[in-house]
């Protein structure tokens, strides 16, 4: 057992080969993006209501017995920028971590660099995906958990692609 834990340590510290860094960021992005998730889904019903009562989210809480206020269109497009703010800092200080321990080689640039630098990719994919989401609910009339779910596809795609170009070493 000690050789199996050893090998598969061994396994998530290894960087260099594309696939496993591909698996991993998929995990690791996986991890991101359940914290994102649960913080998003409990701000937008406990804190700052953005859940429209057609809402595949909104309706498993009605089925199991718990009130989704409803809001008006302009209150619900202010709040999911609210809560798409504090969950961009929250899931990408999550996800920096986990792809510096895990995922991407550092050192490329000095680490307050880097830093800079994954936040201001991270931002400028977050502030493209956060717009195009409030047209989809503002102009088209999409449910929140639709948006969330393309835009998030979307953003984890440019997000590898520019973290391995221009952040990380490769």
């Amino acid at each position: 057992m000690p050789q199996i834990l050893s090998n598969f340590y061994a396994f998530l510290r290894h960087k260099e080969c594309p696939y496993t860094q591909v698996a991993k960021y998929v995990v690791c992005g996986g991890i991101a993006v359940g914290v994102d998730a649960l913080a998003f889904y409990l701000l937008a019903w406990l804190v700052f209501p953005c859940l429209q009562p057609g809402d595949p989210v909104a309706r498993l809480l009605a089925l199991a017995g718990f009130p989704v206020r409803e809001v008006s269109a302009e209150t619900l497009l202010r709040n999911y920028w609210i809560i798409k703010s504090i969950c961009f800092f929250l899931s990408n200080g999550v996800v920096y971590l986990l792809n510096i321990l895990y995922v991407f080689e550092s050192g490329r640039h000095h680490r307050i660099k880097e830093v800079l630098l994954f936040f201001t990719v991270s931002a400028a994919i977050f502030l493209g995906g956060t717009s195009l989401g409030a047209l989809l609910v503002g102009r088209f009339g999409w449910h929140m958990t639709y948006t969330y779910v393309f835009v998030l596809a979307l953003g984890v795609t440019a997000n590898f692609l520019l973290r391995k170009l221009v952040v990380f070493k490769y």
